[in-house]
């Protein structure tokens, strides 16, 4: 099994969770830039109006995975009555697998996309049966940050960030939140805009969504201490924002501590259990029974 194909498995199914009714997404162009159409891979449950919905991000340190990471995951938000979106969204020329289609492309053109897709959403809510005041952001490592970053910086590329483009509610897993002064993220910027102005932690106030993170205590890739900064900010603010940190486990609930940016190897009862609270948020704020 390659290491590409491990990661998926674990945003896929969440390291456990693979036994949701297997509901079939349709994709819709969400966004054209230049020649390029970026999908929205639509799992919808039973016919309905004013339902829910989430949009899934998948990880991969801004340069690395696809939509279809998240489909596992999406079936399962799907079989609790929600519209679950998996996003494509632009990746970064950096890091350690570049391609040549994302070529000039840094974490910016993904915020921009993720700020997109939720605009493209409430845009579309009559057609997608979806309630426009209930739209949740699910981001894993990567993926956390560009949705955490949709719901916290003023601006994107000099253009104030609109109210619609923004998440109602988040559920980040090992996400990137403070990535200001973080080597590698500055470097995948490479010179084109400053890190600090994308950077969530920078921007946290009683205006944050409702927050729910989950994280390794040992995550050598993402730091558990910005997590627990991000919310103690937060609830300091007046915003909600609930940390769970689960010991003796690193990046996306792995315990192989040596090696956390692949060969994943996740802990299924934390997996089980995180899933479980992200639901049970998802209950708490009305988005689901």
């Amino acid at each position: 099994m390659t290491d590409i194909t491990r990661f998926a498995l674990l945003t896929l199914c969440g390291a456990v969770l693979c036994g949701a009714q297997a509901i079939e997404p349709e994709a819709i162009i969400y966004r054209k830039v230049g020649e390029r159409e970026l999908k929205a891979w639509v799992f919808s449950p039973a016919a309905g109006n004013k339902r829910p919905a989430i949009l899934l991000f998948h990880g991969g340190a801004w340069n690395l995975g696809e939509a279809s990471w998240m489909f596992g995951r999406a079936r399962e938000f799907a079989a609790l009555g929600m519209v679950a979106i998996a996003i494509d969204y632009r990746l970064s020329a950096g890091g350690a697998a570049p391609l040549a289609i994302n070529a000039g492309l840094t974490p910016v053109d993904g915020v921009e996309d993720a700020c997109a897709a939720f605009a493209w959403a409430r845009g579309e809510a009559v057609k997608l049966g979806i309630d426009p005041k209930r739209v949740a952001g699910y981001g894993v490592s990567a993926g956390g940050h560009l949705v955490a970053a949709a719901a916290t910086v003023p601006m994107v590329r000099g253009t104030q960030v609109a109210a619609d483009s923004r998440p109602d509610a988040l559920l980040l897993f090992s996400p990137a939140l403070n990535v200001a002064r973080d080597p590698y993220f500055v470097g995948l910027m490479a010179g084109k805009g400053n890190a600090e102005e994308y950077s969530p932690a920078e921007f946290i106030s009683r205006d944050l969504p409702p927050t729910l993170v989950i994280q390794g205590a040992e995550d050598s890739i993402v730091s558990t201490k910005d997590a627990r900064a991000l919310c103690d900010a937060a609830e300091k603010a007046g915003a909600k924002c609930s940390l769970h940190v689960y010991p003796g486990v690193g990046h996306l609930l792995t315990r192989n501590l040596k090696v956390q940016f692949r060969d994943f190897d996740p802990d299924p009862a934390f997996a089980a259990e995180g899933h479980r609270l992200e639901d049970e948020f998802l209950v708490s704020l009305g988005f689901v029974k």
